[in-house]
This record gives C-alpha cells, structure tokens and sequence, in this order.
C-alpha cells in the first residue's frame, strides 16, 4: 500500500494534538504513508504562541508571520492536492476547525477520498452536523472508533477510485498551479532544514532559515505580492 493520508483536524491543545498523532498512527499501522501537519509541516498553534511573546514579537513577528501564513497554505494546498492521496479530517470540536473544513473541502473538490472522524456528541442542529460538512463524507457517515478508520478508508478509496479518472488533477486551473508550484518549493524548502529538532526553541531558527531561503525565491516572492 502505498497511499498517503492528509491527516486534517484541530491541533491547538494536548488533547487535539494527542487525538491527531493516534489517527496517524493507526493509519501507519495499517500500511499507509502520512502527512501529520503537527509532525511534519509547520505547527502554527506554536508559531502563534510564539509570536504572543514580546521578544519574539519585537524580533521577527511584523517580517515572519506574512510569510508562515502564506507559505502554511500553499504547503497545506500542495499536500492535500498533489502529494497526498486521501485525507481524513478530524471533525471533533464545536465548532469544527476551520483550517480543517477548509482542507477538507478542497480535498472534496479535487475528488480525493475522504473519511470523517468524529466521536464528539455535539450537533449544530439538533443532533445533525452542517450538511455541508458531512456531505464531504461522500457517504454521510462518520467514524466514531480511530481504530476503524483504516478499513473505511480502504472501502472509500475503492469506491473514489472505481467512479472513473480524476482528470482535474492532470490539469489544476492556473491559479491553483502556481499554488502548487509554491507549496512544493516551500515543503522542499523545509526538507531541507529539517535536521533542526521540533523544539520550541529550534521553531524560531526553523522559521528564520524558511524565511531567508523564501525570500530568495523569485516564484514565492511574486505570489507573496499577491
């Protein structure tokens, strides 16, 4: 097996970031690749914590938060659209984490599988979610039990799969290139000073290395211009 899960949900306390790890490590248990945001991207729930401090703020806040803010989404968007395979979405919370519906929406519109967690009692109306969230399910289920989201993904991939060729991958509309193209430097770029340990006193090294190597690439420039 070889597909990789766009693991997407909250990931703003202990208990979200620990619900977040066991979806990945299910899915790992069970053959697949993943992309943990937390674990392999850039955890924003730590930049912000960082920036609230007034060092950090004074140092690098004003110059670095344009740029993480902008170089987590194109990364996001390259990993859900091009890199990943399917994605599983957390929708735990009242509400749902907006980054999260985001990512599973456009994971929908792409045409990627996509399986719904959720054991969290709470509704929007009157025991019923958004119908334009579960609705991304495919399906109009969710999975309560982490350990069963494997073989839902399996039948969910078979089903996605058996519906004919996903031609909109082949060609993106051009606006969604280039937000390809920059997301695909910008996780390359991270590649690349990864050696760096995932600790809060490293983040800021990290985000100042990404920073400095952003600035000197023409096609992230011209898309930071907007």
């Amino acid at each position: 097996m070889s597909e990789t899960i766009y693991c997407s949900g909250p990931m703003f306390s202990p208990e979200e970031l620990s619900t977040m790890a066991s979806i990945a490590t299910t899915l790992e248990s069970a053959g697949f690749k993943t992309y943990l945001p937390q674990r392999d991207g850039i955890e924003v729930a730590k930049v912000m914590a960082l920036v609230n401090t007034p060092i950090i703020s004074g140092e690098i806040f004003r110059d670095i938060m344009i740029f993480v803010q902008k170089a987590v989404f194109t990364m996001d968007v390259y990993q859900v659209v091009e890199r990943c395979d399917a994605t599983v979405f957390n929708m735990n919370g009242r509400p749902a984490d907006d980054g999260s519906i985001s990512e599973t929406g456009i994971s929908f519109a792409v045409g990627k599988p996509i399986v719904i967690y959720k054991n969290d009692p709470r509704t929007e109306f009157n025991g019923l979610d958004n119908p334009l969230l579960t609705g991304l399910s495919y399906n109009w289920k969710y999975v309560t039990d982490i350990t069963k989201i494997p073989t839902s993904l399996k039948d969910m991939i078979l089903k996605v799969n058996s519906a004919g060729e996903n031609l909109y991958l082949k060609n993106p509309p051009p606006m969604v290139k280039i937000t390809l193209e920059v997301g695909k430097e910008v996780w390359e770029i991270l590649q690349i000073i990864r050696f760096f340990e995932h600790k809060d006193k490293d983040l800021v090294a990290i985000l100042k290395i990404l920073m400095e190597k952003l600035k000197s690439s023409v096609r992230f420039m011209k898309y930071l211009e907007g």
